[in-house]
């Protein structure tokens, strides 16, 4: 059976504590750190103008994500790096800058957002229908190696076949090329394929523009790009996907 289902990540699997998709306590702890790292390298900063910064950047990022644009996370770091302190990148250079990087991405683990009850169940019985399972996440300031890290910490790195990140791949959803490559990767027509997620412009209106079918998780965070398409199939949690498949499949050999 040669049919794929794809994953949005933020708010469709996983979920902050705050219940929101920016962590507040994980926000706090990069103002911190990046703080403490600026002062090694001899600048003084105040936290509560890195926290703007943060804020800002963060709010950039989601723009972007809402017109299909993103960027490598080290180019991320170092935007935001010389917007703290101008010309810091240049004057310390890459290797400094990456330091700092890395040192931020900790801060996933360290406050890690949690997965919603009976996911990894859900996988395995996709799985077990015989079904390929492809993530396809727009992220935020958090390194792709850092989320397959936690992935494998959580039991999750195995049970997909294709994992997208858009800081991986400078695009992001809705731009049909993040879908497009992610499909070629797990072997799978368009038309063969269901893609689930909360956002109905990223989510819902990317993967209907390329051919896919959709299934919207209602409760997420709405996004300011309205869109016109309706999804075809709706549910409340990703534990009620199960069934959705199974209906989803027989309409494809009916």
């Amino acid at each position: 059976m040669n049919v794929a289902v794809t994953f949005d990540l933020w708010q469709t699997l996983i979920f902050e504590f705050d219940r929101s998709a920016k962590s507040n306590a994980r926000r706090r702890s990069r103002t911190s750190y990046t703080v403490k790292e600026l002062a090694r390298l001899g600048e003084n900063v105040d936290s509560e103008f890195v926290h703007q910064h943060f804020l800002r950047i963060t709010d950039e990022i989601t723009v972007g994500h809402d017109h299909g644009l993103d960027a490598l996370y080290e180019e991320w770091i170092s935007k935001l790096m010389n917007r703290i302190v101008p010309g810091i990148v240049q004057r310390v250079g890459t290797t400094e800058i990456s330091a700092i990087g890395r040192v931020l991405d900790r801060t996933f683990i360290e406050t890690p957002p949690r997965l919603v009850d009976g996911s990894i169940h859900v996988l395995d019985e996709i799985a077990a229908r015989g079904v390929r399972i492809g993530l396809i996440s727009n992220t935020g300031l958090t390194s792709p190696v850092m989320y397959r890290e936690w992935f494998g910490l959580n039991g999750l790195l195995e049970r997909f076949d294709h994992l997208a990140f858009s800081n991986e791949l400078s695009m992001a959803k809705p731009n049909p090329q993040i879908y497009e490559l992610t499909l070629d990767a797990l072997g799978v027509a368009a038309g063969r394929a269901l893609h689930v997620g909360d956002n109905i412009h990223t989510d819902v209106g990317g993967a209907a523009a390329v051919g896919m079918s959709t299934v919207w998780v209602r409760g997420g965070i709405e996004s300011p790009v309205s869109t016109d398409v309706k999804p075809d199939f709706v549910v409340d949690s990703v534990v009620e996907l199960p069934e959705i498949v199974d209906e989803w499949v027989g309409s494809l050999d009916s």
